[in-house]
């Protein structure tokens, strides 16, 4: 790092102690190329300014690590399920499955077992036909009938003539 004096307005006026041109004595003929001899020149400094950077100084920067015990409220969702058991006592059709399905957001599985049946049925062992007819059958009875006679007795030339046309001789059996 090179460190600068500062000038001061007498320094630019007389020029620097250690500068060699300043403290040098001038010849009295210019040198070629200078101007007329009687003059007197002035010369003045300039300053060069730079800059660059330079370490100021130093920061340490040290971490150290804080345990705090903390509380925050969390809101979980869980699932629950929420079983019905609801009696169907349908019966099933030859070669049907209970499968099962889907109703929205209800899954309905059949429960199947099989039931013992006991049927009683009534069932007609024989018949019997009755079959009605007439039958004539030819017996003897015995009794006593009574019977009744009429008597004609005629007078005169009158004749009797029965039904047969045959005369009767008084009596006519049982009209």
């Amino acid at each position: 790092m090179t460190k600068r004096k500062k000038a001061n307005a007498t320094d630019s006026v007389r020029g620097h102690a250690s500068d060699p041109e300043m403290n040098a004595t001038r010849p009295t003929e210019p040198p070629p190329g200078d101007p007329a001899p009687n003059t007197m020149q002035l010369i003045q400094e300039h300053l060069d300014v730079s800059k660059q950077w330079v370490e100021a100084g130093a920061v340490v920067i040290t971490k150290t690590v804080e345990t705090v015990p903390m509380t925050v409220p969390v809101e979980l969702t869980h699932e629950e399920i929420e079983l019905q058991r609801l009696p169907v006592e349908r019966l099933l059709a030859d070669g049907e499955a209970a499968l099962p399905r889907q109703e929205g957001d209800t899954l309905i599985i059949p429960v199947v077992e099989e039931e013992l049946v006991v049927v009683k049925r009534r069932v007609v062992r024989e018949e019997w036909r009755l079959t009605k007819r007439r039958v004539a059958q030819r017996r003897e009875v015995q009794d006593t009938v009574r019977r009744e006679h009429l008597q004609f007795d005629t007078t005169g030339g009158v004749e009797f003539i029965s039904d047969e046309g045959v005369p009767d001789a008084g009596t006519t059996p049982g009209l």
